[in-house]
């Protein structure tokens, strides 16, 4: 036998290979079936025209659950397995015993073990992106290279070797197996659980709390989660490091944890003291947060909500000390006074969110030091300003199309901001009635949320987060949505180069008709005029909810393309169809209708679940008494403007009384829609009131 003081020693390494070879050899069969088999039977399918295609394989690269989900279950779960059962003897006392009177220094037998652990596991994936390599030289597969194989197999590696060595650290800690998985996993989530249940916790008690803004940075934070989400986005140099310094650190604290801990306490739950409270009382505080979460989001209620609070902490609280003690001899009143000093302290640090001891709520910018403000209805175009555009494939027909993410909506105007401004500082002025009503989920029919950037002079930021009554705040938004900024920012027509267009193409809706515009004159006249009527929309049109008359898809010579609705406040739009002799075949008209019949809509905030009426007999409905048939073109007309989409009834006019309408077509089909009150014509409102 080598001296003790070897790094490694030759024997446990060896029994380790002898016992736990089966590990390897059953990764390696995994991993080539789920990626060089995976690439061979993409290869024999080439002369598919999807498959034919570089983004398609190299899913199989970019750790796509989709395209490669056992891979990525094999890549998170055997890490985490093998250091459980390269370890197991420490959880067992008969074994641990046995293997601690042999000669060997405790940091020898966990090098051994953690030694053996990464080889077991890197030698698969090594052979496996050899493997594909050789398959794809072979084959002659341009689609796969050897970067993409490098670089899988570098993620892969890094992957594996956090996840073992966090699997072993943590057996370090406990003395049972059960718990040492169920703890391995929990680690590897918690930097993005924790931070969600806090963050989702915290937007309960802290108005304005930009929880949107946070919540995509946070899911980053586990690795676990990132690896999912690396066919989205890649692994970055930093988190490369950052991964990497982790497996370091896990390994030498697990080296020192080993070295301390007591043979004795295989089969404890915890093995060392002073982590006891740490666990009973971090696993109360994640059940407590995350039962609460669980109420507020079922039953919208803050009483629930505390109820979950209470519920979840105390059996999460008696549920670790049962594991912590091996009996179900816990409820004992010392241990409940443990308890109840833990439930005071949440309750005052509840107590310090909920008034806002901080003044977070109250606290805005100096004006003058606001360079500029993001508003907009989430964080998603603010967080991808510095994304290029995007190529992606139609997994259809494998036809490749690109992406502009959308332009922030960054204001700069200083009558704009003055007025941003102005209604943030509304909404502080009202935010004990608006935070009331976020609690109690009473938020008015048509509230809607925004969120704020601001940019100060000094580069700082400030963000906050609101769910607003929009009908409030109707005067401050108005000259807002009206200015020429603001269009610009919204509406990608306005930014448009004319001579990148390919074509213009009208569809109707509810109709097979449609017009294309390719001549390069009509475009640019075609295009003027959309400018010119979405520079004339007033705040009552913007937010309009009736559907538009068709939708306009621009195709532009970069493969991308400009969707916009023709709306039905677009009238310059509308008068040059008319010249343009292509009106007709742009829009839905009365001509293409058989006849209407109107009806008393029914309650449908009272339904849980309804038919929609283009699903009804229509010989049904007709037979129906005090229906309304409509065969006169004019009234259909009148119809047809005021239509409003079913969806829009849960939004803004859910007290408004609204008749269901359903059109027969001429070529058979049906669609319906929805008459409000107050923009139903009068001979509806007439037929109904008698």
């Amino acid at each position: 036998m080598k001296s003790k003081t070897s790094l490694l020693n030759r024997g446990i390494l060896l029994n380790d290979f002898k016992r736990f070879a089966w590990i390897g050899a059953g990764y390696l069969l995994i991993l080539l079936l789920s990626v060089p088999l995976k690439v061979f039977m993409l290869y024999s399918k080439s002369e598919d025209m999807i498959i034919n295609n570089t983004s398609v394989y190299l899913r199989i690269f970019q750790f796509d659950t989709n395209a490669a989900l056992l891979q990525v279950m094999s890549l998170i779960i055997v890490p985490v397995l093998t250091g459980l059962l390269l370890f197991r003897y420490l959880q067992d006392s008969q074994a641990s015993d046995m293997l601690h009177t042999l000669p060997v220094k405790r940091e020898t037998l966990y090098q051994t073990h953690v030694m053996a652990g990464i080889i077991l596991l890197f030698v698969p994936l090594i052979l496996t992106a050899l493997v594909t390599w050789a398959l794809a030289a072979g084959l002659g597969i341009e689609h796969v290279n050897g970067t993409d194989i490098l670089s899988w197999l570098a993620v892969s590696l890094l992957m594996n070797l956090l996840f073992f060595i966090c699997s072993v650290a943590v057996g370090m800690i406990t003395g049972m197996s059960t718990v040492q998985g169920v703890l391995s996993f929990i680690l590897l989530l918690l930097p993005s659980g924790l931070s969600l249940l806090l963050l989702n916790n915290m937007s309960k008690y802290i108005y304005g709390l930009p929880y949107g803004f946070y919540y995509d940075n946070v899911t980053h934070l586990s690795p676990l989660i990132r690896l999912t989400e690396n066919s989205i986005r890649s692994i970055t140099a930093v988190e490369i490091v950052v991964y990497l310094a982790s497996s370091i650190a896990l390994y030498f604290l697990g080296r020192r944890l080993y070295r301390k801990r007591r043979l004795e306490t295989a089969g404890d739950a915890i093995t060392f003291d002073i982590l006891r409270p740490v666990f009973k009382y971090g696993v109360t505080f994640c059940f407590m947060l995350l039962v609460g979460s669980y109420f507020y989001s079922n039953q919208g209620n803050m009483g629930w909500t505390y109820f979950g609070y209470f519920l979840g902490s105390l059996l999460a609280y008696f549920l670790a000390e049962i594991l912590l003690n091996k009996s179900l001899q816990v409820f004992q009143l010392r241990r409940l006074k443990g308890y109840g000093i833990y439930c005071l302290v949440i309750i005052a640090l509840l107590g310090l969110l909920h008034f806002d001891c901080a003044g977070y709520e109250k606290r805005l910018p100096d004006p003058v030091e606001v360079r500029s403000i993001y508003l907009d209805y989430s964080f998603y175009a603010l967080k991808e300003k510095d994304n290029n555009i995007r190529t992606a494939v139609n997994v259809r027909d494998g036809v490749q199309y690109k992406y502009q993410p959308p332009v922030p909506a960054i204001f700069t105007e200083k009558d704009n901001i003055a007025n941003i401004y102005a209604m943030h500082q509304k909404i502080v002025a009202n935010r004990l009635d608006g935070k009331k009503a976020f609690l109690t989920k009473r938020t008015n029919n048509d509230s809607q949320q925004i969120c704020l950037a601001y940019e100060l002079e000094n580069g700082r930021h400030i963000y906050r987060q609101y769910e607003i009554a929009a009908q409030d705040y109707a005067a401050y938004l108005k000259p807002i949505y009206e200015s020429r900024e603001y269009k610009q920012l919204h509406n990608e027509i306005l930014r448009i180069n004319i001579a990148d267009i390919n074509l213009i193409e009208v569809s109707a809706s509810g109709i097979n008709k449609n017009v294309h515009i390719i001549d390069p004159e009509l475009i640019a006249q075609a295009v003027g005029v959309l400018q010119s009527d979405v520079y004339e929309r007033s705040y009552e049109e913007m937010t309009d909810m009736r559907p538009p008359w068709a939708h306009i898809n621009i195709s532009l010579k970069d493969h991308r393309s400009v969707d916009l609705g023709w709306e039905k406040s677009y009238d310059n739009f509308g008068k040059w169809l008319i010249d343009l002799g292509a009106y007709n075949q742009a829009r839905l008209l009365p001509d293409d209708i058989a006849y209407a019949i109107v009806d008393k809509s029914p309650d449908l905030n009272k339904q849980d679940m309804y038919k929609l009426p283009s699903q009804l007999d229509l010989q049904d409905l007709e037979e129906k008494p005090g229906i309304l048939k409509i065969t006169d073109p004019e009234k259909l007309e009148l119809c047809l403007r005021n239509l409003r989409n079913y969806g829009n009834y849960n939004r803004g006019n859910m007290e408004q009384s609204a008749y269901s309408v359903v059109f027969l077509l001429k070529n058979g089909a049906t669609f319906a829609g929805l008459l409000f009150e107050d923009d139903a014509p009068a001979f509806v409102k007439e037929h109904f009131a008698g």
